[in-house]
């Protein structure tokens, strides 16, 4: 077991791991016993599955490892555990320890293992709970950092700040000529959550502030809020608010509207990530910089960093050794810097691995933060983000004080959740896991009742919308929702085409290979609803050798209708570029499965929709 070595014993161990980390990972090829089960890893977005897991799977090719596209929401993980089915790997994005109170004792205490080890300390100091666990570790982390149209401080002659003092300046002399000095999405709650943690940024970096923040993550049940230091940020966040020139019409601004007024030159400042600046960078005809937030309380300056991931083990993992070194190992991959890059989806990621070099070097404009460890971890508990929504649109109507906004969020951080309602009695169970044929029969569920409430006669879907399995008993709306990917939710579609074509769009699903998507094993075959697709399996390159319709071969003269998802639409258009696919307005996957649970009806039963044969 990789329990943790003395302090020089561990430094020792780091410096020898550290080239092995920078060419790759997973040293270790070991087999697992095929009586063993797999290990199940759960990634919080689709895009995840496309990034890392074939990264992973690369790197252990003789290791049976499934990846299930989860939610961005610990109480996912709750209900798997509530049903005894908590995988063994599971991730978020959003996250604070008080989100994952419940999951506590189901977790493996990374504490006495020497991953820890190669953490940068400020990069845990969130993560310890109650009993000084580890329970949850950041991968890394993406630079959030205000975004300055250089060209436009030039042409009016407006210095770039270097600290709060000249931003208040630089944002009055725009608003002074007619420009906006900065476009935010303040409709939208992550950017209201943003602005309160970073208009105060400094109270949040103070003793106070990390202070508040340990206790915040590892409260049991109320969080307890320390006044004075809660006045002083929300004094601080309107202080922001009113330099900035925001008013009560940003509260209706949303993420396009903002963006656009940016990319136009209409405002001089928005936010975002390195890859968000790149992207505007191609549309606009001026120079961009990085800035980053400034404290109102000293000289200082911070990146604001979103965690890209957050990962936990099942503590059951300790009672398989085998098992657990694998896990470990996909751990370590996921820390090495070409994981951290795929998961962060490229360049500008923040390392907290100290083996690996800084990736930052090709985001200039933040050296003096990145090298002083100037980095703010965003604090994202559930509620936290309805709390600052509230808050601040409370602050920009003019409807409250600073300190009227401070009992707000307060009030709705601490808020009770009142019992759901259930919107559902399931009468049976059915599993996310591959069933003996290869099939899931929850998701053939899910998708032949999204079928058959939409008129299509056939249904063709990634494996990846779908999370859960279907539980026996009460089902509540929110768990409801869980069961397909909100994170990675995907718009429907209906067309119109014959049997030919229908062979031509699944065979091409399982042959192609792009940066959409890619068939590589068994756990990642689409789903059908409505049809039977008899798939031939010459180690692990799937083809396709029959549909079965009623029993019957597929007419490819017959004309079929078929429901279809973002991305076995997008693999119908080009192959059959002049059909005709009408969108259903208003519906995606998730949107149509819960409407559809909400009038109480059963869902309905899986179809036998697949067979692979050797």
């Amino acid at each position: 077991m990789k329990k943790k070595k003395r302090y020089l014993a561990a430094l020792v161990a780091g410096v020898l791991l550290a080239t092995a980390v920078l060419s790759g990972c997973g040293q270790s090829k070991k087999e697992i016993s095929k009586n063993d089960d797999h290990l199940t890893v759960y990634l919080w977005e689709n895009r995840l599955m496309k990034n890392i897991a074939p990264y992973i799977q690369e790197q252990f090719p003789d290791h049976d490892i499934e990846f299930i596209v989860g939610n961005n929401d610990t109480d996912l993980y709750s209900y798997f555990e509530e049903h005894g089915e908590l995988p063994d790997i599971i991730t978020v994005r959003r996250f604070s320890g008080t989100d994952a109170q419940d999951l506590q004792p189901y977790l493996m205490d990374f504490a006495s293992y020497d991953v820890v080890s190669r953490y940068y300390s400020y990069a845990l100091q969130y993560y310890k709970n109650s009993k000084d666990e580890i329970q949850w570790l950041p991968i890394c982390g993406i630079p959030q950092t205000i975004i300055a149209n250089k060209t436009l401080f030039d042409q009016y002659g407006i210095k770039i700040p270097e600290n709060y003092e000249e931003y208040a300046q630089a944002c009055q002399q725009f608003y002074d000529n007619g420009i906006k000095p900065y476009s935010l999405d303040l409709a939208e709650d992550w950017s209201a959550h943003e602005v309160i943690q970073t208009g105060a940024i400094g109270e949040f970096m103070s003793l106070d502030g990390i202070k508040w923040r340990s206790s915040a993550e590892s409260a049991s049940e109320d969080i307890e809020f320390d006044d004075a230091l809660w006045e002083r940020i929300f004094s601080e966040t309107n202080t922001f608010l009113r330099d900035s020139h925001f008013t009560k019409e940003d509260i209706s601004v949303d993420i396009n509207t903002a963006t656009q007024m940016f990319l136009e030159g209409k405002a001089a400042m928005f936010h975002g990530y390195p890859a968000l600046m790149q992207d505007f960078q191609e549309q606009m005809d001026a120079e961009l910089i990085r800035i980053p937030f400034f404290s109102q309380i000293s000289d200082e300056a911070f990146i604001n960093m979103t965690p890209s991931l957050n990962i936990a083990f099942n503590k059951d993992l300790e009672k398989d050794q085998e098992k657990l070194d694998l896990a470990l190992d996909v751990l370590d991959c996921m820390i090495s810097e070409e994981g951290q890059k795929l998961i962060a989806d490229g360049s500008g990621v923040i390392s907290l691995n100290i083996d690996v070099p800084s990736m930052m070097e090709d985001v200039p404009g933040l050296e003096d933060e990145i090298s002083d460890n100037s980095v703010y971890i965003r604090y994202s508990a559930q509620k936290s983000f309805d709390a600052s929504l509230e808050a601040v649109h409370g602050l920009l109507s003019g409807e409250m004080d600073a300190t009227q906004a401070y009992n707000v969020f307060r009030n709705v951080m601490n808020s009770k959740d009142t019992e759901e309602k259930a919107t559902v009695n399931f009468e049976h169970k059915y599993s996310i896991s591959l069933n003996d044929k290869n099939g899931r029969d929850a998701a053939s569920s899910i998708l032949t009742t999204i079928r058959k409430e939409n008129d299509a006669q056939l249904a063709f879907a990634p494996y990846y919308y779908f999370t859960s399995s279907v539980y026996k008993g009460e089902c509540a709306s929110s768990r409801v929702a869980l069961m397909t990917a909100k994170s990675s939710d995907t718009s429907l579609y209906l067309a119109k085409i014959n049997g030919k074509q229908i062979h031509e769009l699944v065979s091409e699903y399982l042959t192609d290979s792009n940066d959409d998507f890619s068939v590589t094993d068994k756990y990642e075959l689409p789903i059908a609803s409505g049809m039977k697709i008899v798939i031939k399996d010459e180690e692990n390159k799937f083809s396709l050798k029959d549909i079965i319709v009623n029993e019957k071969k597929l007419d490819e003269e017959k004309e079929y209708s078929i429901l279809l998802t973002e991305t076995t639409m997008s693999i119908l258009k080009k192959i059959n570029p002049e059909c005709a696919i009408e969108q259903l307005n208003d519906t995606t996957l998730s949107s149509a499965w819960v409407s559809a649970m909400a009038n109480g009806q059963q869902p309905s039963a899986p179809e036998d929709y697949i067979e692979v044969e050797k």
